[in-house]
């Protein structure tokens, strides 16, 4: 089982005996996470989380593209036959 606590993810392991659920001692596992938005692995193994970029780390664009849509209409537009 994990659980968020503050900026920790922390584990913990469990049995069940019968119908009671019996805990073990919670760990830390991911000790700086630095999101709140995060999910868990189907697997229980791994963890996907949304992390904040700072803005001078956005990566400038190398290329511009341009969409021209409806060409043939403009062509016809500038160029009456």
């Amino acid at each position: 089982m994990v659980c968020q606590a503050g900026d920790r993810l922390m584990t913990v392991d469990y049995t069940t005996q019968g119908d009671t659920f019996v805990p073990g001692t919670p760990r830390v596992w991911i000790d700086k996470l630095g999101t709140q938005q995060w999910d868990l692995a189907p697997d229980g193994k791994r963890v996907i989380a949304l992390m904040p970029v700072e803005a001078e780390q956005v990566p400038q664009p190398d290329h511009e593209i341009v969409m021209l849509l409806n060409f043939f209409d403009e062509l016809r537009r500038r160029m009456p036959s």
